[in-house]
C-alpha cells in the first residue's frame, strides 16, 4: 500500500492554486453526506476534485483529517451565519432572526448537499471523527443552542415570552428549523417565505408579546 505524500503543512512545500482546499472540502462533504465515510474514498473525493490522490495530501494529511476539516468549515460557516442573523437587541428580534438565518441556512445547505441530516447524514461523520476532533465539533456546535436559550431567557425575563422548560422549547425550536428541508419540494413556497413562517412559528411558541 502506498503511503501518502505529506501534506505541504509538513513538508514546506508550497499548496496548489488558490480555491483548491475549498473546492476539495465542498466536495469532500457533499460525498460524505451521500455515501458514508467508510464509503467515500480519497480517490473518489480526488477523482471528483480533479486531482490524484497523492496531490489531495498535500491539503489533508488523511481521510479522517479531511472529514473533520469539511464538517467544521460547514458547521462554522452555519454558526456564525445564524448568530449573525439574531444579532438585535430585542428578544424578540433575536429569536425572529436567529430562526429566519437557521431556516435559510438550512435550505441553501440542503441544495447543496443533498438533504444533510438524512440516512448516513452528521451523526454518522461525527462518530468517524477522532474522539479530541469530535470534541471541537461539539463545541462549535453548542454554540447554536446556546445562543438561544440566551435568547429564551433574556425574553421570558423581560416579560415578553411565556414558556415552560427552557431546554424544551429550546429543542423544539432547534429540531424544527433542523429538519425543514424534509418536506419542502422544487416550485413550492420560496425560501424567504418560509422563513418568515417559521419565525411566526416560533414566536407564537413562546406565546410573544
Amino acid at each position: 500500500m502506498n503511503r501518502p505524500v505529506p501534506n505541504a503543512a509538513v513538508s514546506g512545500a508550497a499548496p496548489a492554486a488558490d480555491g483548491t482546499r475549498e473546492r476539495i472540502l465542498d466536495i469532500a462533504l457533499r460525498l460524505f453526506y451521500a455515501r458514508g465515510y467508510t464509503g467515500t474514498s480519497v480517490n473518489a473525493i480526488a477523482s471528483e476534485v480533479g486531482l490524484s490522490a497523492p496531490s489531495l495530501y498535500w491539503h489533508f494529511e488523511s481521510k479522517n483529517e479531511l472529514c473533520f476539516e469539511a464538517i467544521r468549515t460547514e458547521l462554522l460557516r452555519f454558526v456564525e451565519g445564524v448568530e449573525r442573523g439574531a444579532d438585535a437587541k430585542d428578544p424578540r428580534d433575536r429569536l425572529g432572526g436567529f430562526v429566519r438565518a437557521y431556516v435559510l441556512l438550512k435550505l441553501a445547505q440542503s441544495e447543496r448537499l443533498e438533504r444533510p441530516g438524512a440516512a448516513m447524514g452528521y451523526q454518522q461523520l461525527r462518530s468517524a471523527l477522532k474522539p479530541e476532533r469530535g470534541r471541537e465539533i461539539d463545541v462549535l456546535q453548542r454554540r447554536v443552542l446556546d445562543l438561544l436559550r440566551g435568547i429564551l431567557k433574556a425574553g421570558r425575563e423581560r416579560g415578553l415570552f411565556f414558556f415552560g422548560d427552557l431546554s424544551a422549547t429550546s429543542f423544539a425550536v432547534i429540531t424544527m428549523c433542523e429538519y425543514v428541508f424534509l418536506w419542502v419540494r422544487p416550485g413550492g413556497l420560496s425560501a424567504t417565505k418560509i422563513a418568515d413562517e417559521y419565525r411566526a412559528l416560533a414566536l407564537a411558541m413562546v406565546r410573544c408579546v
